[in-house]
């Protein structure tokens, strides 16, 4: 499957080159088409090589209008942050919405309980209303990966 694997990664990381934005949304089923694969390909490749760990943030839903949205999570090209703050915030600027799938993703997949992850989603609506962007990107950042969900 690697040679497929490495196939679908490739198309995957040129449709992100020729896009101007920091995602795309893919359809699952029209995607596995294209390449002449199953759609657990799909799923299997963006598990694998497109997870928190590599840079990426992938959403997906599922049925027949369901869609995969792949963030990349990597630094702009005009970077001028301080050099103590790069290395807290995350590459690209997150929304509410963002967090609030995240958050209902990670309660689907068991890994918060409710109660954690509306416990958060009022910490990031504080943030969101009481500091500024560089600063909440940047504590934002340390919650996700504080919570160590590999």
């Amino acid at each position: 499957m690697s040679v497929l694997a490495d196939k679908i990664e490739q198309f995957i990381l040129h449709k992100l080159l020729e896009e101007d934005e920091e995602n795309i949304v893919l359809r699952r089923n029209e995607l596995a088409d294209e390449l002449d694969c199953a759609p657990s390909q799909i799923s299997y490749v963006l598990s694998t090589r497109f997870s928190n760990d590599k840079g990426y943030l992938v959403e997906s839903r599922r049925g027949s209008g369901g869609f995969v949205r792949i963030i990349r999570l990597t630094p702009k090209k005009q970077d001028r942050t301080p050099a103590p703050l790069k290395e807290t915030l995350p590459a690209v600027n997150i929304t509410m919405e963002d967090l609030d799938v995240l958050l209902y993703r990670l309660i689907k997949s068991k890994s918060l309980t409710n109660r954690e992850a509306i416990l958060l989603h009022h910490t990031f609506e504080a943030l969101f209303d009481e500091v500024d962007e560089p600063q909440r990107m940047a504590v934002i950042g340390r919650i996700l990966r504080s919570l160590n969900l590999h």
